[in-house]
């Protein structure tokens, strides 16, 4: 079920260093870092929802892995365990990006972008628990130990 958030918020989602703040007729308010605690109350109730909307960040990062402004696809479901919950996930991902793959080429090539890792995203994505993972990278001589978070690099 699509559920509308607010965009102005009086609450923080993520971290409160990156709140854009503003007045709201004498009170703090701040543009949403996030639909999810909105969503997450929804789910209780609903099951599964998901919210579309903008999102604000004022992080001071000049990445292209970093924007101010975007906006983002956020489902909540409740009741569900880890494998149905990866298993939406990956024909969430799979089906949003082969629509933008059909629907939004001409954005794309506009963009210069390499579209040739998107098209290889289909469902099912292969598995690793995390044991696996940190023996795999461990193989592959990355300095890591059981414990550690995995980045960016370490996840491809």
């Amino acid at each position: 079920i699509l559920m509308d958030t607010p965009i102005l918020t009086p609450a923080a989602c993520e971290g409160t260093t990156t709140l854009f703040e503003t007045d709201y007729y004498g009170e703090k308010a701040y543009l949403s870092q996030s639909g999810q605690l909105y969503n997450e109350a929804n789910a209780m109730a609903l099951g599964r929802v998901y919210c579309f909307g903008p999102t604000f960040r004022a992080e001071k990062s000049k990445t292209r892995r970093h924007l101010m402004e975007f906006w983002m696809l956020e489902p909540e479901m409740a009741y569900c365990d880890q494998e149905e919950n990866m298993q939406i996930q990956e024909q969430f991902l799979a089906y949003t990006v082969q629509r933008v793959l059909e629907k939004r080429a001409a954005e794309l090539k506009t963009l210069e972008r390499d579209t040739s890792k998107l098209e290889k995203i289909i469902a099912p994505f292969p598995r690793m628990s995390y044991d696996d993972a940190i023996e795999y990278l461990k193989s592959k001589g990355v300095d890591t130990y059981w414990g550690n978070d995995l980045g960016a690099t370490d996840e491809t």
